[in-house]
């Protein structure tokens, strides 16, 4: 895959947030990483040009007449992909957390 700084260091970022992750599972999902790493970027991009640009287009003449600008959907999509990749690298790198009520069953 070729890879560039800002690719390899959001890689290295994601790769980061699961310390004890399962090294075969990390190597299984290296793809997965990788397009998260992507999205993230692209993400990024997206949404500096949304500050530029904004959301929406407003008709001077008439504040009535908006127009939603690609930028938009593009945000949305590309923010949807990214949660879905991160949710499932999460449930398969993430590591489980005790249940602090798991103390007070001593009491029950």
């Amino acid at each position: 895959m070729p890879e560039n700084k800002e690719l390899t260091a959001e890689i290295k970022r994601l790769k980061d947030t699961f310390p004890g992750a399962d090294e075969n599972r990390m190597a299984a999902l290296d793809g997965m990483i990788y397009q998260a790493a992507c999205e993230t970027i692209y993400l990024r991009r997206l949404n500096e040009q949304a500050l530029a640009s904004g959301l929406v287009q407003i008709n001077p003449h008439n504040s009535q007449q908006q127009r939603t600008l690609p930028v938009s959907g593009e945000i949305a999509k590309h923010s949807a992909a990214l949660t879905n990749i991160l949710d499932k690298l999460q449930k398969w790198l993430g590591t489980q957390q005790e249940d602090d009520d798991d103390e007070l069953e001593e009491f029950e």
